[in-house]
């Protein structure tokens, strides 16, 4: 056991420094797997536009709501200032009636 073993505890060089292999690509890949690769990257790329399309055109129907609404509240008002004259026209008439009974 004290013998010492060099093989057990020193890697060989081809260990130290592997060979650098550079991107390529292989004749056994099939063309199948490209084209559904290919296919996957157009079918993202497609979804990714449809969402913008989508945002854009929220973005259009927000704009459109927003003149909308400014339009209803501007109408709520003038509707609220006829009913406040409305009532005050019927509060003072009330108040005539009442001063005639009591009379």
């Amino acid at each position: 056991m004290s013998e010492f073993q060099p093989s057990q505890y020193t890697r060989r060089e081809s260990d130290q420094n592997p060979p650098i292999e550079s991107w390529h690509l292989d004749k056994k890949v099939p063309i199948a797997l490209i084209f559904a690769m290919l296919t996957q990257f157009a079918a993202v790329i497609w979804f990714f536009a449809d969402i913008k399309r989508d945002v854009e055109l929220l973005k259009a129907d927000a704009v459109v709501l927003h003149q909308r609404d400014v339009q209803n509240s501007d109408g709520l008002k003038d509707a609220l200032k006829q009913m406040q004259d409305l009532y005050q026209r019927l509060d003072s008439k009330l108040d005539r009636l009442i001063e005639r009974g009591q009379k």
